[in-house]
């Protein structure tokens, strides 16, 4: 007794020791990290209404709503959830009904004679594979990280999918405007050469002011129609995110209200969360998978191990049907098996090396996730400041040259300024107001990609997992 006690302490042991260590290593994080109370409340499920644009957020609730690839990783999700429902099948006991009916007919020597018997059964047979060394549940919990991975991917693909449709909105938003700048410019030029026009016909300015003006016409013209260009690229662009059909896709006439933005009307986090790690879901995908690949480890390991299960039925057999379930007829059976690997050649030795390349590329892998993800978010921050600066200043040079503009040009009809002085004010005040846009779209999709480096609204609930892991 005192050596069966033994051996059974012996294998219980051995089966604890396979358990893997995932050996996520700790990340130290900037001194500098960490963001205000009131910044916190901006990084939520929905941070793109931060920028109080409710055609935005319908917009983006729209694409999110018809979006096709975020529907595919929806169902990928789904699907790995289903096979770690299979996996925790596996760990109970399997019961299954049986039912046979058959007719044998048989030759007897010794009578020279023929016999035929009928035979039914019906019965139940169950099923259970003993546990011992931990292989079920590792393959549980490798299959429940491979779906929290999948998850957390879904969440990734979500924000780069709400980012991509904010800056397409953006960028519909910021191309009207410089396609309306360009229009009216040209409009305006038009109207002032008729007028030059008039001015020459009367003799009181050389011809080669005016062909100087047509050439400026043009110049407006043909920009109007490089805005008009880029204007329609950007509904195409947004008819397919919205996943739109073919015939709406090639109208794509998507229109959006103007909104005014200025460099002061972006709210924006200004540093980064101390939380980082948990609020970038490409972060918690890449721990998922070293988790994952740890499990694996521990299943390849049990390999060395016998494995145990134990069955059994119970049913009834007969030869006459109409007598088939009666007491005597009644049968059981129960039994158990043990099957042990003795030669396989370094199969299982080989599995286990395999499952722990996969291990290590995976922390690798987790490894340069992260240092990624701080590389993003620092040059998002260090984008955001600059293009914040960028645009005050050119708002500021805009207010400048437009109110130069209208200095000039009431001077040229009083005869003070020279042609010459109001040619160049005009082009300088378009170059600059279109440089503005430019610079606001640029701003902008900085605060969208910073939103997204720092996690968006996505932030991993590690409690509840963990209670979740301990019920399984």
């Amino acid at each position: 007794m005192k050596h069966l006690t033994l051996a059974l302490s012996l294998i219980m042991i051995s089966g604890c020791s396979l358990s893997q260590n995932p050996n996520i290593p700790n990340t130290a994080l900037p001194q500098k990290s960490g963001i205000s109370e009131s910044e916190k409340l901006l990084l939520n499920d929905t941070w793109w209404e931060n920028f109080h644009d409710r055609e935005l957020n319908l917009f983006v609730q729209k694409v999110l709503a018809k979006n096709s690839d975020l529907k595919i990783a929806t169902l990928q999700t789904m699907r790995f959830r289903e096979f770690l429902n299979i996996k925790k099948s596996e760990q109970l006991p399997r019961i299954d009904a049986y039912g046979s009916a058959s007719k044998t007919q048989s030759y007897m020597a010794s009578f020279d004679k023929s016999f035929t018997y009928d035979q039914f059964e019906l019965g139940a047979m169950a099923s259970y594979e003993v546990d011992l060394w931990g292989k079920l549940k590792n393959t549980k919990m490798a299959a429940f990280e491979d779906m929290m991975r999948e998850s957390y991917l879904r969440e990734s693909i979500k924000q780069r999918i709400i980012a991509d449709s904010i800056i397409a909105y953006f960028g519909i938003k910021n191309n009207t405007g410089i396609y309306r700048i360009a229009k009216e410019q040209y409009l305006n030029e038009k109207a002032f050469y008729a007028y030059m026009q008039d001015q020459y016909k009367a003799g009181l300015i050389r011809e080669s002011d005016l062909l100087q003006e047509e050439s400026l016409v043009q110049m407006f013209h043909d920009q109007m129609i490089k805005q008009k260009d880029i204007l329609s690229s950007y509904k195409t662009a947004v008819a397919i995110l919205l996943g739109e059909e073919p015939k709406d896709v090639y109208q794509s006439t998507y229109d959006i209200k103007s909104t005014r933005y200025s460099s002061s009307s972006l709210p924006v986090p200004s540093n980064l969360p101390s939380d980082i790690l948990q609020r970038r879901a490409d972060i918690q995908a890449a721990q998922a998978k070293v988790k994952s690949s740890a499990f694996l480890v521990s299943v390849a390991k049990s390999a060395f191990f016998p494995s145990i299960s134990l069955s059994g039925t119970t049913g009834y057999v007969s030869g006459d049907l109409s007598r088939l379930i009666t007491s005597n007829t009644s049968t059981y059976s129960a039994g158990g098996n043990i099957l042990s690997p003795i030669l396989d050649f370094g199969k299982i030795q080989a599995d286990i090396k395999a499952a722990k390349l996969d291990q290590q590329i995976a922390l690798l892998e987790y490894q340069d996730t992260v240092r990624k993800a701080f590389g993003e978010v620092k040059d998002s921050l260090h984008t955001y400041a600059s293009n914040k600066q960028r645009l005050y200043s050119q708002e500021k040079r805009h207010q400048a040259i437009s109110h130069k503009k209208r200095i000039i040009e009431k001077q040229y009809k009083e005869g003070f300024a020279t042609y010459l002085e109001l040619l160049e004010t005009r082009k300088e005040e378009f170059e600059v107001a279109l440089s503005k846009e430019a610079i606001k779209f640029e701003t902008l999709k900085s605060a969208v990609e910073l939103y997204v480096n720092l996690g968006g609204g996505f932030m991993a609930d590690t409690k509840n997992k963990s209670t979740v892991v301990s019920r399984m």
